[in-house]
């Protein structure tokens, strides 16, 4: 054996013993404190799991809901105006033959501890005859007043006469009532100025160019023959029974340009063996049929 075979048996590994050497590895500063965060985080979710379901936690509570007449609420005008007009007639009518028809007749539409006398001394006789609804006033947290306009006789009185009253209200149980006696109020005795109205330019070509048209509607709208001389489409409701044409005192077209034009027509009729002047606002419609276009009346409405 040479010095080099010798040498290669003394330092040649043992056949069963590994071929390298395993250093255990020591975990840094670092690791250690990663470690330990993940473990307290999962630490924490379970905690928090465990404790919402053994103390589940109730649903925050919803908006409260509003009470009669807060924001958001609209008072019902309608059926405070239909309780008032129904009040208004038994209130306002009283026989002394028999007083308590007028109790009978307030009590429905009463609130409770509501007396339904409401101070009348059981005298006197008076009839309503007819009672009109008016504005609803201070509608507020479920409350309002409504005013009645009624007329009202007396075996004394010639004529009936007009009379207004304050009907107060609440909505309550889901719908109207009364909360006590209603009061009399003032009537307007008198004419009430109105704002000056500027008067509309005409246009005295086109009003005489289409007199005749609006002529020729009113005339068959007398008669109820309207849809044969309107414009197509348009649609104006017949005339109630008993009225003639006297005549078109005027028509007076306003300043515009376009296929649709409005104006103004003065017209007399006789109904009820008299006449009557009364003033409507007429629109015309421009029609087109080949190469021919006329002017027809399409719409016919109050001043």
């Amino acid at each position: 054996m040479n010095p080099y075979e010798a040498a290669a048996r003394e330092t040649a590994p043992d056949a069963g013993a590994p071929l390298w050497n395993t250093i255990p590895e020591r975990p840094s500063g670092f690791a250690k404190l990663g470690r330990i965060a993940l473990w307290g985080t999962v630490g924490l979710l379970f905690f928090a799991g465990l404790r919402t379901v053994l103390t589940p936690q109730e649903p925050a509570p919803g908006p409260a809901p509003a009470a009669p007449g807060a924001a958001g609420e609209t008072f019902p005008a309608a059926a405070a105006q239909a309780t008032a007009v129904r009040t208004a007639y038994a209130y306002l009518a009283w026989d002394q033959a028999a007083p308590e028809a007028r109790a009978q007749a307030l009590a429905p539409l009463l609130a409770a501890g509501v007396e339904p006398d409401m101070g009348w001394d059981r005298q006197g006789v008076q009839t309503v005859v007819t009672a009109l609804p008016g504005p609803v006033m201070g509608a507020a947290g479920g409350r309002a007043r409504v005013r009645v306009e009624a007329q009202v006789r007396t075996p004394a009185d010639k004529t009936a006469r007009w009379v207004a009253l304050e009907v107060p209200v609440v909505v309550a149980g889901g719908r109207v009532v009364v909360t006590g006696a209603p009061a009399l109020v003032g009537t307007p005795t008198g004419p009430q100025a109105a704002p000056d109205s500027s008067p509309r330019p005409g246009d005295p070509a086109f009003s005489a160019a289409t007199g005749p048209a609006v002529e020729t509607a009113f005339a068959a709208w007398a008669r109820g023959d309207a849809a044969a001389v309107i414009a197509p489409g348009a649609a104006i409701q017949p005339l109630p029974a008993g009225m003639q044409l006297l005549q078109v005192r005027s028509w007076t077209a306003d300043e515009g340009a376009g296929a649709r034009r409005w104006g103004t027509a003065e017209i007399t009729w006789e109904i009820g063996g008299g006449e009557v002047a009364q003033s409507y606002r007429v629109q015309l419609t421009r029609v087109s049929a080949e190469s021919a276009s006329r002017w027809q009346v399409s719409q016919i409405t109050g001043p």
